[in-house]
């Protein structure tokens, strides 16, 4: 019998700079801790001994990553075209599965909750209009497929499509070799 290894999913630090990006990447369910405030070295340390990937916009931070052996990468401020980079390089997935989501606030796993649980913990309106809701495991906030979820699909999908760009553009210039 065939056994079949689990790739880690990668789990990141991101800087300050970022924290749409850490939500982002928190909600299509990947560890990500939101350095705010934190100075460049705190940074450097928590990915060192935990192994996480930094996420900066900083070029300074990330050169003086990779002069330490970390790995990192450089994004820039349009958040479709960093999350196909992060999807690139590390396989992130440009998809919401809100039972392997993360808290954006906190970072916690989100669980299902019933709709009983959480009367009376969301808006009438709410209460009444769905039936589907997850409650972080760390804070406890809610959450469910509210209008807001057409713009989350339609920032995703234009992720999918830089991501397209970019793999061609990196299959036109064929092997590199340094």
């Amino acid at each position: 019998m065939r056994q079949v290894t689990r790739l880690k999913r990668p789990r990141f630090i991101v800087d300050s700079m970022l924290g749409s990006l850490a939500r982002w990447l928190r909600m299509i369910g990947y560890d990500t801790v939101y350095a705010k405030g934190w100075h460049d070295s705190r940074i450097l340390e928590e990915a060192a001994t935990t192994g996480r990937i930094v996420v900066t916009r900083d070029r300074g931070l990330y050169r003086r990553a990779l002069r330490r052996g970390l790995t990192a990468v450089l994004v820039s401020e349009d958040l479709a075209y960093s999350l196909a980079l992060l999807s690139l390089k590390f396989g992130v997935e440009l998809s919401i599965d809100p039972n392997q989501s993360r808290c954006p606030l906190c970072n916690a796993p989100l669980r299902p909750a019933s709709k009983e649980e959480v009367r009376g913990r969301v808006p009438p309106r709410v209460y009444e209009a769905y039936d589907e809701f997850w409650v972080c495991t760390g804070c406890s906030q809610v959450y469910w497929r509210g209008g807001h979820w057409r713009g989350i699909r339609e920032t995703l999908e234009e992720a999918r499509k830089k991501l397209q760009i970019m793999m061609r553009r990196s299959s036109d210039r064929g092997p590199q070799h340094g």
